[in-house]
């Protein structure tokens, strides 16, 4: 089966799912976008998530609600590397200096949460 009939088996089963099709085309490979019943919207053949905006002022926002998550995820992947480095601890001096490091990352991720909000 070449690509473009793969492309085309995909968007009729993500079609049958109950999503519908878009007349909006990727930015990157130009096939038909596709909405999800959740509301998000993919491209079928780079089976990547799409996001539509109105103006600059809607892309900016949503470029900042996107890195903000990012960080967010990043901080957290931090926290469990600190949570092990905790738990193989042995010596004092470097458990409180784990420890003042994950105080540090959770204040961050409070703080990214406030400005999420």
């Amino acid at each position: 089966m070449s690509s473009d009939e793969e492309v085309v088996k995909k968007m009729a089963d993500l079609i049958r799912a109950g999503a519908s099709m878009l007349q909006e085309a990727c930015p990157v490979c130009r096939t038909p976008l596709v909405k999800l019943r959740s509301g998000e919207i993919v491209c079928p053949k780079c089976e990547r998530r799409v996001y539509i905006v109105k103006d600059e002022v809607e892309e900016r926002g949503l470029i900042a609600k996107l890195t903000i998550g990012s960080v967010e995820e990043t901080l957290t992947a931090k926290l469990s590397e600190l949570n092990r480095m905790l738990r193989d601890a042995s010596d004092v001096d470097e458990v409180y200096d784990v420890v003042r490091a994950m105080i540090a990352v959770l204040e961050a991720i409070e703080k990214v949460r406030r400005l999420s909000r």
